[in-house]
C-alpha cells in the first residue's frame, strides 16, 4: 500500500492510500470554471488533481503504486518546470520529460514547480525485505536483492563501480554468478536475461547495440539515488564473504 500526502501552494492538500494499480496524477483541465480552477476527483481508487493552467501538461505527473516500489513517471514537458525527486537524505534528482523513475526510499518527495504553482507528494510505503534501521525508518536491505535480478544486478553494478568509472562486464558477471552460486553466464545470456531488463525497467533503453548498457545502468541507479550508500556497503561485504562461482 503506497500513502501520499499531497499539496498545491495555495494551501490545499489531502491523502490517499493508494493500493497496487492505483495512481496520483496531477493533469491540466482547461474545462474547469475560472472561477474554481482546481478540484481533485477520485475514480477507482486513484487520486485525480486538476489544474486550470495551460502550461501543466496533461498529464504532468503520475505515481503509480505498484506492489514493490512505487514508479514517478514526469509528464511534464520542459517548459519552465522544475521537477525534482528528493530522498530523505536531501539527495535530489531531476527526471527528464517522459522520464520513469522507481523509488527506492520511503518518506521521498516529488515535487513540480512554476512561480505560480508549487505541487508536492510525500511517498511513504513498506519496501520489499524492508528493515527497520532503530530510528523508525524503513530500508531497502539486501534481503530485498535475492529474489529480484533488476535490482541485484543494478546493486552489484553501483557496489562494483569506482567513482569514476564502472564495473568490467566480466567482474560483473563474475559478481553475479557468486552471489546466486551459479555458472558464470555468457555474454549473450547476461546482456539479454539481465543487463537489458534492468535497463529497461528503469526506462533507460540504449540508444544502440554497442552503448555500453553497465555505464547506462550506473549512472541512472546514482542519479535517481534509488540504491543508499548502507546498501551498496552490505553488497560489497556480502560479496567478499563469498567463495569464487562454481566451474564447469
Amino acid at each position: 500500500m503506497l500513502r501520499i500526502a499531497w499539496s498545491v501552494g495555495d494551501g490545499r492538500s489531502g491523502t490517499a492510500s493508494l493500493p497496487a494499480g492505483a495512481r496520483l496524477v496531477l493533469a491540466r483541465r482547461m474545462n474547469l470554471p475560472e472561477q474554481e480552477p482546481f478540484a481533485v476527483r477520485q475514480v477507482d481508487g486513484s487520486v485525480y488533481v486538476l489544474v486550470r493552467l495551460p502550461y501543466v501538461s496533461d498529464p504532468a505527473l503520475v505515481v503509480t503504486a505498484t506492489d514493490h516500489h512505487p514508479v514517478v513517471h514526469r509528464g511534464q514537458r520542459a517548459n519552465g518546470a522544475i521537477v525534482e525527486l528528493t530522498t530523505p537524505s536531501g539527495d535530489a534528482a531531476s527526471p527528464s520529460p517522459g522520464q520513469r523513475t522507481s523509488v527506492t526510499s520511503s518518506g521521498s518527495r516529488v515535487t513540480l514547480r512554476y512561480p505560480d504553482l508549487t505541487f508536492e507528494v510525500l511517498l511513504e510505503f513498506d519496501p520489499p525485505g524492508a528493515e527497520d534501521d532503530g530510528t523508525g525508518t524503513l530500508q531497502l536491505d539486501v534481503a530485498a536483492l535475492e529474489h529480484d535480478d533488476v535490482w541485484l544486478v543494478a546493486a552489484l553494478a553501483v557496489a562494483l563501480s569506482p567513482e569514476r568509472g564502472v564495473v568490467s562486464h566480466g567482474d560483473l558477471k563474475q559478481a553475479y554468478a557468486r552471489w546466486r552460486g551459479v555458472e558464470v553466464p555468457s555474454d549473450g545470456a547476461f546482456d539479454r536475461n539481465l543487463l537489458r531488463p534492468a535497463l529497461e525497467s528503469r526506462t533507460a533503453e540504449p540508444a544502440g547495440p554497442r552503448l555500453n548498457k553497465i555505464v547506462l545502468l550506473v549512472d541512472r541507479c546514482r542519479r535517481t539515488s534509488e540504491l543508499p550508500e548502507r546498501l551498496l556497503r552490505d553488497v560489497r561485504a556480502r560479496l567478499d564473504a563469498l567463495g569464487p562461482p562454481p566451474t564447469l
